[in-house]
């Protein structure tokens, strides 16, 4: 301390830094703060804050609605909530998570990869699973490029794989179908993956439909791992709801049970006891230059958005 005090050029470089923290830093958090908390304010009457704005969170939906996997970026960090309980499970700080994962459940992630490309061309990146209690990935065999018939079809006796499998997920968006063995991890090379259109050419269906008839047709069940709306209704856990990008419906009778316009920029997960979903808007800037740029982003709080009853 003594020495900091006779030191005058470091004490005057200490209060010059200090300054320019109080006259620049500091009053931009206190906006960011003043309209993160109007965010979580201005929301739905029939809506409540799971996380809020200031957090600058972002969420995606793991199937069966018990977990959200969140990242916060304004800590860093990233987690699964517990939607029971609202407890953390903490996750390994895996970029390839927010890079390239799909959660087919609280345990398993889908780390996606090159869908045609074989093995030794340009840019081919394998598919994996990660489990996310051992840390270990597991490359899934692309059955698209396994050797064809002679006139250059899929093989129907791949399907084998798909047969013998215990877990199925279908992926419209990236028109993908994963299918696990329950000793996948003993036996990886049994873990498979088939992209729709190395299968099938097929453009006259909407992204995984041909996958779900497919599946169908072996009389097998599956589920569906794609919350982006714009590509498929997404069921709820027990298939009593959909969500469409209009909003969320009662299935059998089609009635509409809350309508909510863009859900498919909207929607995140479903809750697991399917009373409500989870929703998070795209967030706003503070200001906009027309034809120019918008600058100072204010994320959204992530909601969750109660159903009524049918």
């Amino acid at each position: 301390m003594k020495n900091l005090k006779e030191n005058k050029p470091l004490r005057f470089a200490l209060t010059a830094l200090l300054l320019v923290f109080l006259c620049c830093y500091l009053p931009q958090e206190l906006l960011f703060l003043k309209l993160c908390l109007e965010q979580d304010r201005e929301i739905p009457p029939h809506a409540e804050v799971l996380i809020s704005a200031c957090k600058k969170p972002g969420v995606w939906g793991v199937p069966g609605g018990e977990f959200l996997f969140v990242r916060e970026g304004r800590a860093g960090k990233m987690y699964l909530l517990d939607l029971r309980t609202g407890a953390i499970k903490k996750v390994p700080n895996y970029p390839e998570l927010l890079e390239r994962g799909v959660f087919l459940s609280p345990e398993l992630v889908w780390l996606k990869g090159s869908a045609a490309a074989g093995p030794g061309a340009p840019r081919y990146r394998p598919n994996y699973i990660l489990d996310l209690t051992t840390g270990k990935r597991y490359e899934l065999l692309n059955l698209g490029l396994l050797p064809r018939l002679e006139d250059r079809k899929f093989d129907p006796k791949n399907f084998s794989y798909i047969e013998s499998a215990d877990m199925i997920f279908i992926h419209h968006y990236y028109g993908a179908l994963i299918a696990l063995p329950s000793d996948f991890r003993e036996s990886p090379g049994n873990a498979v993956i088939l992209y729709e259109y190395p299968f099938s050419p097929d453009l006259s269906l909407p992204n995984g439909m041909l996958l779900e008839q497919v599946t169908n047709d072996l009389g097998l069940d599956y589920e569906v791992v794609d919350f982006s709306v714009s590509s498929a209704e997404v069921p709820s856990p027990t298939k009593k709801y959909i969500v469409r990008s209009d909003g969320v419906y009662l299935v059998g009778t089609n009635q509409l049970i809350r309508g909510v316009g863009g859900m498919n920029n909207y929607f995140r997960s479903w809750y697991y006891d399917e009373s409500a979903v989870i929703v998070q808007g795209g967030g706003d800037y503070l200001f906009t230059f027309p034809g120019v740029s918008s600058v100072y982003y204010i994320p959204s709080p992530v909601l969750k958005l109660n159903l009524p009853n049918p």
